[in-house]
């Protein structure tokens, strides 16, 4: 099935970089740990250095949620220079190139991105395997069998990114355009998104504000909120993938809190929201991440099994990220 092989965008490596760290101050390492449901002997192996993951509650038929709990033995402002420094990238051989986009956003941010699979997009039809709305899907139709259609269909994909990237710019997950899925039916990842925001119980009850970002982004704000925007070209099993992402920090304290976010992505899956928690202990860096995973693969009749399943192959293939950024950091 598909969804064992989806690929995660930056994962935390990327999604870092250039940002200023946040900071939950309210809560100790311990409190985190067992606000995320760990027991005493989970609790126990993740500040003896294992890698511990969680299941967390799937808030939709399509929701793929994980926890993983680590350590790095490298000080969080240690740790935050070697990420913004872009040691980390290299743990990340599915990320092939990617862009920043930055203000209002131009078709000039978005140059670098080459289209290798146009046909996908040319021949693209409702319920496909490309994520396009009814007008994206007519737009490359309207291409198909034209002089240069390789080439427009690049220029396409650019303007088409370029149109997401403004909406959600403009008006948050409110903008983000659904996914034609035909006969009259749609994957909204918006609200996949909100769902998931929802979900970040431990925010809403400490740091609401930082919450609230996550919800009303971008009416809602904070001081000294942080933020990039990405596009990010990368491989899964020899298929391209093309993600918008906002990667988004505020500072609370002296813990780093890390929000990346895509809330556009072509294929395999609808969108993915990470949110991780850096908390500083004796041994170094306590890192607590949180990944919602939106995939229709999952849905649908047998779905509680396809998601107890497709978790646990997320879970494993992020730990294995995990576990060669840590041996990066820590060099």
């Amino acid at each position: 099935m598909r969804y064992f092989r989806v690929g995660f965008g930056l994962i935390i490596i990327l999604a870092i970089i250039c940002l200023p760290l946040s900071v939950l101050a309210q809560l100790t390492a311990d409190e985190v740990l067992s606000e995320m449901g760990w027991s005493g002997d989970e609790k126990k192996k993740i500040l003896a250095g294992e890698f511990v993951t969680g299941e967390r509650q799937s808030v939709s038929d399509r929701d793929l949620a994980i926890s993983i709990g680590f350590l790095v033995k490298v000080p969080p402002n240690d740790l935050a220079k070697e990420l913004m420094a872009g040691k980390l990238m290299k743990a990340n051989d599915q990320i092939k190139t990617h862009g920043e986009i930055t203000g209002e956003g131009s078709l000039k941010d978005l140059e670098a991105l080459k289209l290798s699979n146009s046909d996908d997009y040319l021949k693209a039809k409702p319920g496909s395997d490309i994520n396009l709305d009814t007008d994206e899907l007519a737009a490359f139709k309207a291409l198909k069998g034209k002089p240069n259609a390789t080439q427009a269909a690049e220029k396409e994909l650019h303007k088409m990114l370029l149109a997401r990237y403004q909406a959600y710019h403009k008006s948050g997950l409110a903008g983000i355009s659904p996914y034609d899925r035909g006969k009259g039916k749609k994957a909204d990842p918006g609200k996949d998104l909100q769902l998931d925001t929802d979900a970040a119980k431990i925010l809403k009850k400490q740091v609401p504000s930082f919450q609230k970002v996550m919800v009303d982004y971008p009416k809602a704000t904070v001081d000294g909120l942080e933020e990039q925007f990405f596009w990010i070209l990368y491989d899964i099993d020899d298929k391209p993938n093309y993600v918008l992402a906002h990667h988004f920090s505020a500072p609370v304290g002296d813990t780093h809190l890390v929000v990346n976010r895509q809330f556009y992505v072509a294929n395999t899956y609808n969108v993915m929201q990470e949110v991780a928690g850096f908390f500083p202990v004796k041994e170094g860096t306590l890192v607590v991440y949180v990944n919602h995973l939106s995939t229709d693969q999952v849905a649908g009749f047998g779905g509680s099994s396809k998601r107890k399943i497709g978790g646990k192959v997320m879970a494993k293939k992020i730990k294995a990220l995990f576990e060669k950024s840590r041996k990066v950091a820590e060099q």
